[in-house]
């Protein structure tokens, strides 16, 4: 094992210990507020921009601004609802359950981190770097993105090599 696996290893173990600390419901939560959050921002931040009192900023401006304030209220908002369900969770004695899917939630992120920096890192010329070519990991990632493949959209399979 080489230093890029070492680095594999402890962004799958660093995901994984923020799973566990999260807990499934709160990381599912998560994810569910960044989608809110950047569907919400596309769809009103234009006419959020006309009340944000930066003229001077011109209105491109004022709209990433207006996006923003709407993508981070939404994962405040959601991240608010994760802590009380936890909490109703811990009440409820179910909060182990939630800790162990929690860390496999964490584990699979990781590994769609990893899948997708070694997809892009691909298309570069890393690929042709020793530490590369002697990865314990990285061919396994290949192997997961080679399975992973059928269920990408085409413009994204055909980057593939």
């Amino acid at each position: 094992m080489n230093e890029l696996d070492w680095a594999i290893i402890i962004v799958l173990a660093l995901s994984t210990i923020v799973g566990v600390t999260r807990g499934v419901v709160r990381e599912i939560l998560s994810i569910v507020g960044w989608v809110i959050g950047i569907v919400f921002a596309i769809r009103y931040s234009t006419e959020l921009s006309v009340y944000i009192p930066l003229e001077s900023l011109g209105p491109a401006i004022r709209t990433i601004i207006a996006a923003v304030l709407i993508c981070v209220l939404c994962v405040f908002a959601i991240g608010l609802l994760g802590t009380i369900l936890r909490k109703m969770l811990e009440v409820a004695r179910i909060s182990a359950e939630d800790r162990v899917l929690g860390s496999v939630f964490g584990f699979l992120r990781g590994v769609v981190f990893v899948c997708a920096v070694v997809f892009l890192a691909g298309m570069t010329s890393a690929t042709t770097t020793q530490v590369w070519r002697h990865s314990v990991c990285v061919p396994l990632a290949e192997n997961v993105i080679d399975w992973m493949m059928p269920l990408m959209p085409d413009s994204i399979a055909k980057l593939r090599k």
